[in-house]
């Protein structure tokens, strides 16, 4: 893993999605978005960057524990940790040292070596509580390896994992990559060590069916319990924890100041407030903490480290070099390494010798003796600095870096660190411990202002949180077309002759969700066109007080006198559905059915896109994640969530790489063959099956066979599911969905087009008819044709009518989604969900479209394109619409 450039990647990442799924085709609105995410500390915060040089070693070695000898010498914060814990009477201690440290390790030798003392006795001897079961897992798998390669504890001692999720092979033996899984095996013979969560120990003190598990414990059999990930209980869960000890402890009869505790993280906060982190930990525990109970990581200094290397190295990359620095001008990973090797020492890594370790381990010498790393690591001191400030401070010790720009900084610093992050010890360990912070905020309750920036500049988009009392009395929600673009403002009008705009968010918020017929929309315009009666009006809205002055005023303000008016449309969004009046968010301009959004994007979201870049970046070799989030009964749905919005990322990703491999030319009703077979090639039937299953195909009976057996029910139709939801997801990805979200369209990975000869054939026969039968059209000419026939048919693309199988009951119950959703491998569609919408000669239902709009309606998108490229008002009539 790089982590230098994929900061970079995910920073741009985020940047892309936002510009893509926020495209502003309003000319006030222009720059809005990318103003706010260069705006420094108000999206993004960081890259916060920390170098973590060597820990400092022990006295003893490997042989601390000579019943247990350890793989590795252990460092001089891991021995004070056994030198507590294997104390007479042990003492509870904190373990409050970073990721990577080993602290695992601090707690696990010396209760293994603990067991291996008592064994023979029965009962549980040590309980490790973690909040989630994937730590549990993966440390489960870890004690596994220890005891197994250990003949002194092979046989001898046994853990179990007992949380609540039921394994399809429970074990009910130690293995070398396995402890005790299987529930009634533990019951009969607890284990030593017990591996679990807080609410299933909760469970274990009060069920029946579990007394087995404690039936040996006397009062002293249970000495030590280990918290993983302390500041997870923190509040509630922090009491309900206290509490679960306590009780504990009465269950087993266990002495008053005899359990040794031990509490982990890597986060306890600011370690300098000793006191205030052993009060909270008495009283979590229960147990005494002692001055001195908080075990901290213990690094070498930069001089130290530095001690015996002279500088031999001064040259740095120049500017000419800032294209080789961009991660993005290398093809893969491996040619970015080289280059900036070569930039760096002026001697590139052999391809053949990449794989090698050798070249790894002799660039970390070479970086020891160069200047510009020699200050790096001096002026960060041990601390976590932002780029800025790092970069500042380099730029004085640097001459080549004064007055430079910042890509040119960035990329030069990123670089040093790429090569940072693969130097090697001897012994394999990494050179240093590269760590990077970048803070991301979520985009929500964002609003703009309805003043220009400057006189050449839009509004300013801004957190409505941020903003003062006063400030917010200027701002209003912004609303987006995810279809055409369009931008405007949304407000709530105030009570029946009121004019004033009210900027009361929250009360705002209910309204638009609820359809209320105050919910209006203002898009700016340069000018009054001519609109049909019943589609809207125009108005100036003050930018000073949010007054709407209507009729539009190009004069002042009828409330407060400003002279600078807004000219804004204010399309009719109120129909009457059954008896009540509602407020649409359809699209005055391109006529997108509920397509008028609020602009922002939520943690759920942004972190999906985050997930997306991490686990297709080449960069990145350790395809790991771990999200933690707010409340228990948020995380099933964000897990949920990001499973959906990652099998897109992917499948996009799957879909880009098989059209860049296919050399002969492609139809759209050709890709999903191409595609199938592409991947067929490379992946066996089982992993095609589960790499391209749709979330929501997840319920499949016999893919609920596969993941259990492994193999797929005789007569299994599953895989002909997947492929007809991969020929309507690839049909979608160019027609339906083609500019909602990140597609390959709107990333400008892949497009499709008209057949050039077909095209020109349509127009060559329709040419002649219109300029006669037409009298607008006489002077019309090829070019223009073809530009309004290249619009329309897009169009008909993005509204998603591309003739499919899957479509045609749809089609015939006009726009029915229930005919969508009897199809057990289609997408969800609902009532109110986005659906496809073909072209109708007459009303057939809201789900389709029409060329010409019905009387007392907005204009049609097909209107306004018409009239866009015609330019001539004999086209309002519509019966020279219907013509054409």
């Amino acid at each position: 893993m790089i982590p230098s450039v994929l900061t970079q990647q995910l920073r741009q990442g985020i940047e892309d999605f936002l510009a893509t799924t926020f495209p502003i085709a309003t000319s006030h609105f222009h720059g809005v978005l990318r103003d706010l995410l260069s705006r420094p500390g108000e999206v993004f915060k960081g890259p916060y960057l920390s170098l973590g040089l060597p820990f400092e070693p022990g006295m003893a070695g490997k042989t601390f524990f000579p019943a247990v000898p350890m793989p590795f010498a252990a460092y001089l914060h891991q021995e004070k940790a056994f030198q507590r814990l294997t104390a007479t009477p042990p003492q509870s201690t904190l373990i409050a040292t970073g990721t990577g440290s080993g602290k695992t390790e601090c707690f696990l030798y010396p209760i293994l070596d603990y067991c291996h003392r008592q064994r023979g006795e029965l009962g549980v001897k040590v309980i490790l509580i973690y909040p989630m079961n994937a730590l549990a897992a993966d440390q489960a798998t870890r004690i596994a390896k220890l005891v197994f390669n250990n003949p002194n504890l092979k046989g001898q001692i046994t853990a179990g994992l007992f949380i609540g999720q039921s394994e399809r092979d429970p074990r009910m033996v130690m293995g070398k990559d396995h402890i005790i899984t299987h529930k009634d095996t533990q019951r009969r013979r607890p284990p030593d060590i017990l591996l679990t969560n807080y609410k299933m120990l909760d469970y274990l003190l009060i069920r029946p069916k579990d007394r087995e598990l404690w039936q040996h414990n006397k009062a002293e059999t249970l000495r030590y319990l280990v918290v993983d990930e302390l500041h997870t209980f923190d509040g509630a869960q922090g009491t309900d924890l206290a509490c679960l000890i306590r009780r504990l402890k009465a269950r087993l009869g266990t002495p008053e100041n005899y359990l040794c505790c031990v509490g982990t993280s890597a986060t306890l906060g600011d370690t300098q407030k000793g006191d205030a982190l052993l009060d909270y930990a008495a009283k979590v525990f229960g147990e005494a903490f002692h001055a001195g109970a908080i075990i901290t990581e213990q690094r070498q200094g930069a001089g130290q480290f530095l001690e015996s290397s002279l500088i031999r190295q001064v040259a740095i990359p120049s500017h000419a070099h800032v294209d080789d620095l961009d991660p993005d001008s290398h093809p893969s990973y491996q040619e970015y390494l080289s280059k900036q090797h070569d930039l760096w020492f002026a001697t590139p890594i052999p391809t053949a010798d990449f794989d090698q370790p050798a070249w790894r381990m002799a660039l970390a010498d070479r970086l020891r003796e160069h200047v510009f790393f020699q200050n790096l690591l001096k002026i960060l001191g041990g601390e976590t600095l932002e780029f800025g400030q790092l970069l500042e401070a380099l730029s004085r010790l640097t001459p080549e870096l004064q007055g430079g720009d910042d890509c040119y900084r960035i990329h030069l610093l990123n670089s040093l660190l790429a090569l940072i992050s693969v130097a090697r010890h001897a012994s394999g360990q990494p050179f240093l411990q590269v760590r990077l912070q970048w803070w991301l905020r979520e985009l929500r309750r964002m609003v703009a202002s309805v003043a220009r920036k400057t006189a050449t500049e839009g509004p300013l988009l801004r957190f409505f949180d941020d903003l003062t009392k006063t400030q917010r009395q200027l701002h209003l929600p912004v609303v987006h077309c995810r279809e055409c673009g369009s931008m405007g403002w949304a407000g709530r009008k105030g009570g029946k002759n009121s004019q004033q705009v009210e900027t009361d968010l929250q009360a705002f918020y209910i309204a638009f969700f609820h359809a209320d017929p105050h919910i209006i929309f203002l898009f700016p315009e340069e000018s009054v066109r001519d609109i049909q009666a019943d589609a809207g009006f125009y108005g100036s809205l003050c930018p000073a007080c949010l007054t709407l002055n209507v009729p539009c005023s190009q004069g002042v303000c009828s409330a407060c006198s400003e002279e600078k008016q807004v000219i804004v449309f204010i399309p009719n969004n109120v129909v009457r559905q059954k008896d009540r009046l509602v407020s649409t968010h359809h699209c005055p301009y391109c006529g997108g059915h509920n397509s008028l959004t609020l602009v922002g994007s939520q943690a759920a979201s942004l972190t999906s896109v985050l997930i997306a870049q991490l686990f297709a970046s080449s960069f990145n070799d350790d395809k790991k994640l771990l999200t933690f989030s707010d409340s228990v009964q948020d995380a099933a749905h964000r897990a949920g969530f990001f499973a959906a919005r990652t099998w897109r990322f992917n499948f996009r990703a799957a879909l880009c790489q098989c059209i860049a491999a296919t050399s002969a030319d492609l139809t759209l009703a050709s890709l999903s063959e191409v595609f199938i077979r592409h991947w067929s090639q490379r992946l066996d039937e089982n992993q095609l099956i589960a790499t391209f299953l749709a979330p929501n195909m997840s319920w499949f009976a016999d893919f609920d066979r596969l993941q259990n057996t492994g193999r797929l029910p005789p007569g299994s139709t599953l895989r002909q599911a997947v492929e007809k939801r991969i020929d309507w997801e690839i049909c979608s990805e160019f027609g339906f969905n083609a500019r909602i979200g990140r597609t390959l369209e709107k990333t400008l990975s892949a497009t499709v087009h008209l057949n050039p000869e077909l095209l020109e054939q349509a127009i060559q026969t329709l040419l002649e008819p219109l300029r006669n039968e037409i009298g607008a059209l006489r002077d019309l000419n090829a070019p223009t044709l073809r530009r309004f026939f290249l619009g329309f048919i897009i169009h008909m693309r993005h509204q998603g009518a591309i003739t499919h199988a899957a479509l045609q009951s749809y089609i015939e119950d006009k726009g029915n989604t229930y005919r969508l959703k009897k199809i057990p491998w289609m997408p969800d569609f609902g009532p109110h969900t986005r659906a496809p919408a073909f072209l109708a000669e007459r009303f057939v239902g809201e789900r389709f479209d029409l060329p010409v709009a019905r009387q007392g309606h907005n204009r049609t998108w097909y209107q306004a394109w018409a009239e866009r490229v015609f330019a001539t008002q004999e086209l309002f009539l519509s019966h020279d619409i219907d013509r054409i």
